[in-house]
């Protein structure tokens, strides 16, 4: 049982009956670069459904461009649109140093014509549940059209397997040499980088805040919020996208465990209250029913800061 240190952490007590703003959709931002033709795309946060749509629009003037990665995942089908619009046009894709792109933001980092990452970026790949019409493919179809897809990026057969193999708990990292040995090849931004003719993106610094991706604040009480909101909504991507990596898919972190029990709710998921009861411990108050008797539920959630994210770490409650 998590005792929640009960210093003086009161100061934020939040009633929460609008949890949809809290929800942290995609940022997508589009950079010119001085005196050249080319871009730089950062897509930082979820990927949420419709993200495919606001990146084409936001994109759409764009001819050379390479795209920044910042997300802990989210909508898989999303992922994998935003990756078919990315190879279809030729852009690059990259994560720079001490940055976390996982799940579908993986999928999204190998459509690059070339891609880009450091030993310190953590590449992870998650075994998928894909949300269609309100409804999660099982995994095994959910993995062939995964399959289809990196088969229209060129992929080997051996990258293919090691993708769609990806466990269902947890994360499988990409490290250079497991990319060397599944025939994922990728280059340090460090690297000199030309776009045919294009020179731009040489100087483009490999470090986080070079690249103009800014660390968010260790933000607790936001993060736990959108991940209830997720749950309320029984979108299971969208709640696993705000947990550490290596517990994702893990029973109540399992993406589809959660649509299953949430979604089919006889009474949905209210939070109640948020109360951040010390540095990294939230407490949630929430009421929801499944049949005839109705949880009125209490829960202690463990927070961490990972590579500029607020990720949930653990949860204890009643119910």
């Amino acid at each position: 049982m998590i005792k929640p240190n009960l210093r003086p952490y009161h100061l934020f007590v939040i009633s929460i009956s609008f949890l949809s703003p809290l929800t942290h959709a995609a940022e997508i931002r589009v950079q010119n670069l001085p005196s050249s033709t080319a871009h730089i795309i950062t897509i930082s946060g979820p990927i949420e459904r419709s993200d495919y749509e606001k990146f084409t629009r936001q994109t759409s003037g764009v001819e050379r461009a390479i795209v920044l990665l910042d997300s802990g995942g989210g909508s898989v089908l999303d992922g994998i649109y935003i990756g078919r619009n990315i190879r279809d046009r030729g852009f690059f894709t990259a994560v720079p140093e001490k940055t976390l792109c996982a799940s579908s933001c993986a999928l999204v980092w190998l459509a690059g014509a070339q891609r880009f990452a450091e030993e310190s970026s953590f590449i992870g790949f998650h075994a998928a549940y894909i949300l269609r019409d309100g409804k999660y493919i099982e995994t095994g179809a959910g993995n062939a059209l995964i399959g289809s897809y990196l088969n229209q990026l060129g992929l080997s057969d051996r990258a293919i397997l090691f993708v769609t193999s990806a466990p269902p708990e947890g994360i499988e990292r990409l490290s250079k040499q497991k990319a060397a040995a599944v025939g994922i090849p990728y280059r340090s931004v460090k690297d000199s980088i030309t776009i045919t003719e294009e020179k731009s993106f040489r100087s483009l610094p490999a470090d986080r805040q070079g690249a103009g991706l800014v660390n968010n604040p260790y933000d607790p009480v936001r993060v736990v919020a959108s991940f209830y909101n997720a749950l309320s909504s029984g979108n299971g991507n969208a709640a696993s996208a705000l947990v550490v990596p290596e517990k994702r898919g893990i029973g109540p972190f399992n993406e589809k465990n959660i649509s299953s029990f949430f979604g089919s709710m006889a009474q949905p998921l209210t939070v109640r209250s948020i109360e951040r009861t010390s540095n990294d411990i939230v407490q949630v108050r929430y009421t929801y029913r499944v049949t005839k008797t109705q949880c009125v539920g209490i829960a202690l959630v463990r927070t961490e800061y990972i590579l500029g994210n607020t990720l949930i770490q653990g949860i204890t409650a009643n119910c």
